[in-house]
């Protein structure tokens, strides 16, 4: 059954995020592709669906998020593909999907939010001790507040002139934070790495 939630979870983000939370169940269904019934089979209601599709949300992001912490790959790219991936789960969240949220179920998107924001907060803590235990990023750093500091500049400032304003592209802004954390926390060695791999990035460009 789980797995029949899940493919009907997809489709109902999919709703959402060009329609928004404004839609009725049967409204919902009909959007899907699917019939009314089904949907109440596997969920006790609107709230109860949506419930399910956040939690789909969030285990996407802790699946993205656990990458900055792998063992087989260096902390640095392992803080690139953390939160490049993060970046496409967040850009997946529409403007009205997102919006709705906030105003129509502010409860559940609070809860959602702490717990996106609690795993992103794991994931960079643990990106930054890797780090220092690879001498890349620098051992005088503060774990505790480099990583509050980042994900709270990061996710506020996407919020408010990414997602909701588009001022700026979704990929050339994490682009961007990408780069400027770690000029400020990489070592000498970790500096060479990352030039190393612009390097080889520009030259596999020109072939």
């Amino acid at each position: 059954m789980t797995v029949r939630k899940e493919k009907y979870a997809v489709k109902t983000m999919e709703v959402f995020r060009q329609f928004g939370l404004h839609l009725s169940i049967d409204e919902i269904a009909d959007r899907a592709g699917v019939t009314k019934k089904t949907l109440y089979n596997h969920f006790d209601s609107k709230e109860g669906l949506l419930m399910f599709c956040l939690q789909t949300f969030v285990n996407d992001l802790e699946k993205k998020i656990a990458i900055m912490y792998a063992e087989e790959i260096n902390a640095i790219d392992g803080f690139k593909s953390g939160i490049y991936g993060m970046g496409e789960v967040f850009h997946s969240m529409s403007p009205v999907f997102f919006n709705d949220l906030r105003k129509m179920f502010p409860e559940i998107s609070g809860t959602q939010h702490k717990a996106g924001f609690g795993s992103f907060l794991e994931g960079m803590k643990k990106n930054l001790l890797k780090g220092k235990r690879e001498k890349l990023y620098r051992q005088d750093i503060d774990i505790e507040m480099i990583s509050r500091f980042f994900i709270t500049s990061v996710v506020s400032f996407f919020i408010s002139s990414v997602m909701t304003r588009s001022d700026y592209s979704a990929k050339d802004y994490f682009t961007s934070m990408i780069d400027y954390h770690l000029h400020a926390v990489v070592t000498p060695k970790g500096q060479r790495l990352l030039e190393d791999e612009n390097s080889n990035s520009q030259n596999t460009d020109r072939q």
